[in-house]
């Protein structure tokens, strides 16, 4: 893919590459010779070579500074430069690249906005865009900036963080419920849990009760979560996708039934 983009004009030439691959793996930097011409084959071997023995989370690294650093405009000419193609245009391309080889090597990763980040099963995926569009509501920004925190844990390429993603994702639940519900005065989602089961004004099945009980037992007693009780279990990246998926879905559910009571009858 290199020699690809490199060869298109897409990104800077070799020499500005394996340097930038030596700055990542932190080795000593070469200084090539640029007279009478740029030493561009010895450049290109040592980039390979830096390459092949780069660490995961420094590979990633690196796909993100193909990106952000690397791209480039094209121009056509040398005295009258003609621009062919802008950089954004060349920023597309390069991600689109990156996230088919990422599907090819079946990577547990996406390549989005120029960003390496942990991909989800696609049912996750798509109940969590479809919990950030509902969240777009004003009076859920608690809930959606709690939302986003946990995304980012769980996303994370180099240090994904499942407690934290846990704890913001019960968390966006909870500011959720306490927005849309104000007459519950619940200040915590276990309170919110206690007021569904007494309240008239909203039909909530029990065993949906439960569930809400559930996600807040576990943040409450799960090792490194919450209050770090020893008796929920490790927050794993299943259990936190889960966790995810769970919450989104709650958070949906929420605005629906909401939205019912704000109906006019006719």
């Amino acid at each position: 893919m290199l020699y690809d983009l490199e060869g298109k004009g897409y990104i800077s030439d070799w020499l500005t590459i394996a340097r930038e691959l030596q700055r990542i793996s932190r080795i000593q930097p070469v200084i090539y010779s640029q007279s009478p011409f740029p030493d561009v084959k010895k450049a290109s071997a040592d980039a390979e070579q830096v390459l092949y023995s780069l660490a995961w989370g420094k590979t990633f690294d690196f796909c993100e500074r193909i990106y952000t650093y690397l791209a480039q405009d094209v121009l056509h000419g040398y005295e009258k430069s003609e621009l062919v193609k802008e950089k954004r245009e060349v920023q597309k391309y390069i991600a689109n690249e990156i996230e088919r080889l990422f599907l090819e090597e079946n990577l547990a990763f996406e390549f989005s906005d120029g960003v390496v980040r942990r991909r989800g099963r696609r049912h996750t995926e798509d109940t969590a865009t479809r919990a950030q569009v509902v969240m777009g509501d004003s009076r859920l920004n608690e809930s959606r900036k709690h939302y986003v925190k946990a995304l980012h844990f769980f996303r994370s390429s180099t240090s994904p963080d499942y407690e934290n993603c846990v704890k913001e994702a019960v968390c966006a639940v909870e500011a959720a419920g306490k927005a849309l519900f104000p007459a519950s005065k619940a200040a915590t989602l276990g309170d919110l849990a206690k007021w569904f089961l007494k309240t008239n004004d909203y039909e909530i099945p029990k065993a949906l009760v439960k569930t809400i009980e559930g996600i807040y037992a576990y943040r409450s007693g799960g090792n490194g979560v919450g209050h770090g009780g020893a008796e929920g279990g490790v927050a794993t990246l299943e259990v936190a996708e889960y966790i995810l998926s769970v919450t989104a879905s709650q958070i949906i559910y929420f605005v629906e039934i909401e939205g019912l009571n704000d109906e006019i009858p006719f």
